[in-house]
């Protein structure tokens, strides 16, 4: 195990059907294969029942990714526009300091004759 001191988690709140796009794309174009994704529920206010001060419940994707710091700006930014969260209802994206993480590697497999 190795400890990385210097990396930032990088969190995306994405509708349903998003997250997994989303890690594709890091992984096709940024080489980025170290990501957490699953799913949570919550109510949202943007719903047309708000008046009555009932939301509705929606299914939300949650993309977490641990980048090195001097890339967490470029990253959020690949993050934010890919994932359209520009566009209403399009998501929240954070980034937040980590005091340590540990990077994990699969040992080496040989094929066996």
């Amino acid at each position: 195990m190795r400890f990385e001191t210097d990396t930032k988690l990088i969190t995306c709140i994405l509708p349903k059907g998003k997250a997994l796009l989303m890690q594709q794309a890091l992984v096709d174009e940024k080489s980025i294969h170290d990501g957490n994704f699953h799913f949570g529920r919550g109510v949202g206010r943007g719903s047309h029942i708000q008046d009555i001060g009932i939301g509705e419940q929606e299914e939300r994707e949650i993309l977490e990714v641990i980048v090195p710091a001097e890339q967490a700006d470029e990253l959020f930014h690949f993050m934010f526009f890919t994932a359209e969260m520009d566009e209403a209802h399009g998501g929240l994206i954070y980034v937040t300091s980590m005091v340590r993480s540990t990077t994990m590697t699969l040992p080496e497999i040989t094929e066996e004759k």
